[in-house]
C-alpha cells in the first residue's frame, strides 16, 4: 500500500510523522504564488452574501484538499493486474478554524469511514490552527440573478439522471430546487450552464431554477490519477453546506439505481474501480458524518435509487421535456470528442445511455450518429471497449433470468445497500432485485429490437462481425468435448474442455499469441519471446497469470526450459 503524506496550506507536520518513510509527499496551497488548488464559487444572490465561516469553511477546504490529493497520487495502473496497488494510505495535515472539533474521535472516524468506502483508500488526519485569513471562505456574487426561495438543493452534473430528477421535482412534486454544479473543467461548467439555461427556458412560465457553479480543482499539471473516487464527497459536501446555509433539509444527488449499486458486470472489473457515487452506503455514511458537522443536518438522498435509467428518462417524456436530452452528456471520456459526436459510445456510461434512450423511445433526441462509435452497427475495438459492451449485455441477460433470492448470492455487494437499521429491509431488498431484473429485461428487449432492425444488413453480411449485432448473432457457444478450445472474439473469455477462463487484457494477449503460433505449427514459445513480443513489463509469465486458474490449466510448460504452450 502506497504511503502518502499531504501537507495543506503550510500546516505543520507532527514530530511523530516526520521520521516515517513516505512513498509520496505532496503539498497543496490555495493561496499565494505557488497555489495549486482552485477554490471558486459563484453564488446567485444576496441570500448567500455572508461568507461561509468557521466549521463550514473548514469542511469545504477539507473536501477540496481530499479531492486534489486523490488526483495527485497514481494508483497501481495497467501493470497492477489484480489491484494489489489500488489502495493508498493518505495522511493529511490540514489547518482548520477549530482543531479540537475536527480532532474529535467521532468526527474524524466518521470522516475516514465515508472516504474509505467511496475511494477504497485509507485516510487519517492531523488538524492544526489555521491563520486568520483562512477563517472565511468568500462567495463571489452575481447580484443580477435572483435566488428566489428554494426548498431543496439538487446536485446538477449535466447528465441525464440529474436532469430527470430536477424535472420530476418541479413538475410532479412542486419543488423549487436550487441547482448546484461542480465544474472541475471549463467545458463541464459550460455544459451545466447551458443545460440550466435550457431548463429555465422550457419552464419559464412555471418556475425558475437558480444555478450555483463551484469550480474546485487542481491547477498546473494534469492529474496523475483520473478515477476521482472522492469527487462524490466534495460534491455532496458543497450541496450540504449550501443547504445548511439556507436551512434546507433535502439535498438530492441523482443516479439511476443500477449505476448506484456498483455491481461488477464482469470478473475483470474490480469492485473498487467502479464508482460509488450515489451508492446507498455512500449516502448513508455521508449523512452520518454531515449530521455531526452541520447544524441544520441536511440529508443527502437519491430520488432515482429504485429506477433504471430508461425509467428515469420517462420523466422527460411525461414533462414534455424530451428536447432537453440533447443538452446532456453522460460520457466518461469527453475530452477529445466533438460537438457533433459528444459521446465515445463505449464507456459504461455511454453504453447505458444508448440502451436507455432506445428503451425510452428517445432515439430521435439521441441518435447513434451522436456517438463516436455506434455499438450496434460499427466495429468495436479489441480490448476494453469490446469487452465492456459484450459484458454489459451478458450481465443484463444473467440478472434478467436470475431468481431474486439468487441475486444476493451472486452479488453479495447488495447486502451493503440495505441499511442495518432499515425498518423495511425486506421491502428494500425486493425493490433492489426488482430493479435489476427490470433493467436486464429492458436491455434484452433493446437487443431483440436492434437485431430485428438490422436483420437485412446482418443477412447480407453488411455489418462488421465485431459490431454488437454481429457478435450477438454468432456468439461463441459452449464447446463440445471434440472442440476442446474456443476463444471469444478478443480472447478475454476462453473455453477449454467445458471450463471457462476469464482473462485480463495481458493474459488474453498471451493466449492469443500462443494460439496463433499453435495454428502456424509452432505450439510452444519461449517466455522471453512472448513478453518481448507483447511488450509486457513482467519478468515471468507466471506473474502475468498470478492468481488466475488459467495458469497450469490453459497455459502450461512445454518441453524445454522457459517454453510454454496452450494445453491443446
Amino acid at each position: 500500500m502506497k504511503q502518502v503524506l499531504v501537507t495543506c496550506d503550510g500546516a505543520p507536520v507532527p514530530t511523530s510523522l516526520r521520521s516515517q518513510q513516505w512513498d509520496v509527499h505532496e503539498t497543496l496551497r490555495h493561496r499565494g504564488p505557488k497555489a495549486n488548488l482552485n477554490l471558486h464559487i459563484e453564488s446567485p444572490s444576496h441570500a448567500l452574501l455572508t461568507a461561509v465561516e468557521d466549521r463550514a469553511a473548514d469542511l469545504v477546504r477539507i473536501a477540496a484538499y481530499i479531492y486534489a490529493a486523490d488526483q495527485m497520487v497514481r494508483r497501481g495502473g495497467e501493470a497492477d493486474l489484480y489491484g494489489d496497488s489500488w489502495e493508498r494510505y493518505f495522511t493529511m495535515c490540514i489547518p482548520v478554524n477549530d482543531p479540537g472539533f475536527w480532532s474529535d474521535k467521532a468526527v474524524s472516524a466518521a470522516l475516514s469511514r465515508v472516504l474509505h468506502f467511496v475511494s477504497a483508500d485509507r485516510w487519517s488526519f492531523t488538524f492544526s490552527q489555521s491563520t486568520p485569513q483562512d477563517r472565511q471562505l468568500p462567495f463571489n456574487m452575481d447580484p443580477s440573478t435572483a435566488l428566489g426561495s428554494p426548498d431543496s438543493v439538487y446536485l446538477f452534473s449535466g447528465g441525464t439522471d440529474s436532469l430527470c430528477a430536477v424535472v420530476e421535482a418541479a413538475t410532479k412534486e412542486g419543488r423549487t430546487p436550487l441547482l448546484v454544479g461542480h465544474s472541475p473543467a471549463f467545458h463541464i461548467a459550460s455544459r451545466q450552464r447551458a443545460l440550466a439555461q435550457a431548463l429555465n427556458k422550457r419552464y419559464r412560465h412555471r418556475c425558475q431554477f437558480p444555478y450555483v457553479s463551484v469550480a474546485i480543482h487542481r491547477t498546473g499539471s494534469d492529474p496523475r490519477e483520473y478515477t476521482q473516487r472522492t469527487r462524490f464527497f466534495l460534491y455532496a459536501t458543497l450541496g450540504a453546506i449550501i443547504a445548511d446555509r439556507l436551512r434546507l433539509e433535502r439535498v438530492a444527488l441523482a443516479d439511476n439505481g443500477v449505476v448506484s449499486l456498483n455491481l461488477p458486470i464482469n470478473d475483470q472489473l474490480l469492485g473498487t474501480t467502479a464508482s460509488r457515487s450515489a451508492h446507498p452506503k455512500s449516502i448513508r455514511l455521508f449523512n452520518e458524518f454531515a449530521g455531526l458537522v452541520l447544524p441544520a443536518k441536511p440529508r443527502l438522498t437519491n430520488p432515482l435509487w429504485s429506477r433504471t435509467r430508461a425509467e428515469a428518462l420517462q420523466i422527460l417524456t411525461e414533462g414534455a421535456a424530451e428536447a432537453l436530452l440533447e443538452e446532456t452528456n453522460s460520457c466518461s471520456h469527453p475530452r477529445y470528442l466533438t460537438a457533433m459526436q459528444p459521446h465515445c459510445g463505449v464507456c459504461s456510461q455511454c453504453i447505458d445511455r444508448r440502451f436507455a434512450t432506445l428503451a425510452a423511445g428517445l432515439e430521435e433526441r439521441d441518435p447513434g450518429e451522436r456517438y463516436d462509435i455506434d455499438i450496434f452497427r460499427e466495429g468495436l475495438p479489441e480490448g476494453d471497449p469490446r469487452t465492456m459492451v459484450v459484458s454489459y449485455v451478458r450481465f443484463a441477460r444473467d440478472i434478467a433470468e436470475m431468481p431474486p433470492e439468487a441475486l444476493f448470492t451472486r452479488f453479495p455487494q447488495l447486502y451493503e445497500c440495505v441499511a442495518p437499521n432499515d425498518p423495511a429491509q425486506q421491502e428494500t431488498a425486493e425493490a433492489l432485485t426488482s430493479l435489476l431484473r427490470r433493467h436486464g429485461a429492458t436491455v434484452l428487449r433493446v437487443v431483440e429490437e436492434q437485431i430485428s432492425r438490422w436483420r437485412r444488413e446482418l443477412a447480407r453480411q453488411q455489418l462488421p462481425a465485431t459490431s454488437l449485432i454481429g457478435l450477438l448473432a454468432s456468439p461463441p457457444g459452449e464447446p463440445t468435448p471434440s472442440e476442446g478450445f474456443l476463444p471469444g472474439p478478443d480472447y478475454r473469455e476462453v473455453w477449454l474442455r467445458r471450463e471457462k477462463f476469464i482473462l485480463t487484457t495481458n493474459q488474453a494477449r498471451v493466449v492469443e499469441l500462443l494460439h496463433q503460433s499453435y495454428q502456424r505449427g509452432t505450439p510452444a514459445l519461449s517466455q522471453g519471446y512472448v513478453l518481448a513480443e507483447l511488450d509486457i513489463r513482467s519478468q515471468r509469465l507466471s506473474q502475468v497469470f498470478r492468481r488466475s486458474s488459467a495458469w497450469g490449466k490453459l497455459v502450461v510448460p512445454a518441453d524445454g526450459r522457459g517454453m510454454y504452450r496452450l494445453d491443446l
